[in-house]
């Protein structure tokens, strides 16, 4: 199975903070414990030091979090039962966070590229690990957004850019080329129906598909014709892979075959899809393009 997976992110650099910061939360708790046990009431320098104790714990607690949920996890993409799967992956083990994305409804996959920096470079550390960054968004053809892919570092300057729009790419190629096939599958299966349906139906089906595309597909079978409209059905479907079909103009087949005498009683097979199909004349199929076409033309004037 293909994936793709966010390589972006500077993993250890986030794991040794998880370990870290505890251990510093517990020596400057002590030392504010030390501070506010040698206040003998309740005064500005208490409050002071429970205050900045306060908020040093909120940092700490809240750069763990971010820690935890977005730059240690793994991100991976991959696709699986017509869905785009997306999940950030714990330990390799926990999953925090999974989507399905219906390929089919995918409108685009966006970059919204590097940050600009608007603090200085030394508040960029603290910018960064607060403030998850992901990068990537997968627009709806509803209008609703998925965001994913954490960039753990953002900023142009300070790391190369091109790692990340590496996996960018490399996801917006997978979907591309996973919708394709599917885009692909349905127009077979349409075109299976077509051939499956009831001979009348299938009949009108490749005459109209004939004078829109301008050409034919002719096959010989007993000195009769089999004749289709469809690049696609004589090049995809099973039935028609033992079959040799000559590609001709439909302007030359008029008026090199179907306005010839000779011809006019001979059989032709439309719409065959290996069981039957429907046996006209010549002059038949001569008339009934002709009515198909003199039909078009009231309607356009």
């Amino acid at each position: 199975m293909k994936k793709v997976k966010n390589d972006s992110q500077p993993f250890i650099s986030y794991i040794i903070p998880i370990f870290v910061l505890p251990i510093l939360a517990s020596f400057v708790g002590l030392c504010f414990y030390g501070i506010l046990s040698s206040f003998d009431g309740f005064n500005f320098g208490s409050i002071y030091g429970i205050l900045l104790s306060v908020i040093f714990f909120y940092v700490i607690i809240r750069g763990m979090k971010n820690a935890i949920l977005y730059f240690i996890p793994r991100e991976e993409c991959y696709v699986e039962d017509e869905n785009l799967i997306y999940r950030r992956i714990f330990l390799s083990k926990f999953i925090f966070r999974e989507l399905r994305i219906p390929l089919l409804d995918i409108k685009d996959i966006i970059d919204k590229g590097s940050k600009i920096p608007k603090v200085s470079t030394r508040s960029l550390v603290l910018a960064t690990f607060f403030t998850p960054y992901e990068r990537i968004v997968i627009e709806m053809k509803s209008g609703k957004e998925y965001k994913i892919f954490v960039d753990a570092d953002p900023y142009t300057f300070r790391n190369d850019d091109n790692k990340f729009i590496r996996t960018y790419n490399k996801l917006k190629e997978m979907v591309i080329e996973e919708q394709n096939k599917l885009f692909f599958n349905q127009k077979i299966e349409n075109l299976s129906e077509k051939y499956n349906s009831p001979l009348d139906e299938r009949y009108d089906f490749i005459l109209n598909k004939i004078i829109d595309e301008e050409i034919l597909f002719i096959a010989k079978k007993d000195n009769n014709y089999i004749v289709n409209g469809s690049y696609d059905a004589v090049e995809y479907l099973e039935v028609f892979k033992n079959i040799y079909f000559e590609e001709v103009e439909l302007d030359s087949f008029y008026s090199y075959v179907l306005s010839k005498k000779e011809n006019q009683d001979k059989k032709v097979l439309v719409g065959y899809n290996g069981i039957d199909g429907k046996e006209v004349t010549m002059s038949k199929l001569k008339e009934d393009i002709n009515e198909i076409r003199d039909s078009r033309s009231i309607f356009k004037n």
